[in-house]
């Protein structure tokens, strides 16, 4: 009855009836606000949750990336060299895109970022699926120009994926061994560093000759009638890691062919020192090879400088003339000799 009354006076008057339209709209306001709020932290909270899981796959991704990378590099004029297999040791596809090299000699570095955009290598060859290799073979080398970068130096070089992880370069000596194993010898030699001097006489001693100190030059052609001296970059590759120490009758021989006459004609250069502004000491100290170590080599006398002076060495004649190293010295604590037939040159 009291609900009835209430209603009717509500109903009788237009000023109760519009309060109490007015709460309705107020009440479907609300609750449409409401309802809208809360569909919108639930999309945000979606959108939220997509980030979080995007987030930790890529976390998962980069943790499982895992490419291995075997190779060796060569140092020529300030460029750096690398031949390699990289291989995706992973779960998950890697993508390479470039290079660092940082001569830790120098304190210098360089990068290669068009590792990607080579020639040769299109999408197929850069991005590796699991199990795959990507080899940079000697015919398409990637290139990393370092500052100031001498074969001596020593490098620290790796590869950089797509996701920002680093696949250093471990250096692979396994064919070089399997040489040595087989009796080769435990010396090898840089042929790509096999450069010559000119020796001149300046203030009563013997230097390299300064234009051309300290890359020299190419030495498969060299003069006949002037004094030169040759360098060579050792490398002791002992399957026992022992030091090897080259003694004085060490040299570099040339042989002649015999043309008109049936005696074949020689010119050596004993092992001389040379130190750090290219003068020749008169005077031989034993050098030393370590284990891995590319160590420079100079050959210059005329005569063995265990008992005589030092005084160049040219030659007399001129064509073609086969190359070899005779070394001579100790391997730990054995006596040691090897020869290295390495290269031909031409006189003239």
């Amino acid at each position: 009855m009291w609900l009835r009354k209430n209603i009717e006076k509500l109903t009788g008057s237009s000023k109760g009836f519009s309060s109490v339209i007015g709460t309705i709209f107020m009440v479907l306001l609300v609750m449409t606000s409401i309802a809208g709020v809360f569909l919108w932290t639930l999309y945000q909270n979606t959108l939220y949750n997509y980030a979080v899981r995007g987030q930790n796959q890529q976390e998962l991704d980069v943790r499982n990336e895992n490419v291995v990378a075997n190779g060796n590099y060569t140092v020529s004029g300030g460029i750096v060299s690398v031949v390699a297999d990289l291989t995706n040791a992973g779960p998950v596809t890697a993508q390479i895109v470039s290079l660092w090299v940082f001569d830790t000699s120098k304190q210098t570095y360089g990068f290669n970022n068009s590792v990607s955009n080579k020639p040769w290598a299109n999408l197929t060859w850069t991005t590796l699926k699991a199990g795959q290799v990507l080899k940079f073979t000697s015919n398409n080398a990637t290139k990393v120009t370092v500052p100031n970068a001498a074969s001596l130096d020593n490098f620290n070089i790796w590869f950089v994926t797509a996701r920002g992880n680093s696949v250093p370069l471990t250096q692979s000596q396994s064919i070089i061994v399997a040489q040595v194993a087989q009796g080769i010898g435990s010396v090898g030699m840089d042929f790509g560093t096999f450069v010559y001097y000119h020796v001149d006489y300046v203030s009563g001693k013997y230097r390299l000759r300064q234009s051309e100190w300290p890359n020299g030059l190419d030495g498969f052609n060299v003069p006949k009638g002037q004094d030169i001296a040759f360098r060579v970059i050792l490398t002791n590759f002992d399957t026992n890691k022992r030091t090897i120490n080259l003694t004085s009758p060490s040299l570099l021989w040339m042989l002649f062919p015999t043309g008109t006459s049936d005696v074949p004609h020689s010119v050596w250069w004993y092992i001389v020192n040379v130190n750090g502004t290219g003068t020749i000491s008169s005077t031989y100290s034993q050098i030393y090879l370590p284990y891995a170590q590319p160590t420079m080599v100079y050959f210059a006398a005329n005569k063995d400088l265990g008992s005589n002076a030092f005084n160049p060495s040219s030659s007399g004649r001129n064509g073609p003339a086969a190359v070899n190293l005779m070394l001579f010295g100790t391997i730990g604590t054995s006596t040691f000799g090897q020869n290295i037939p390495f290269v031909s040159i031409y006189v003239t």
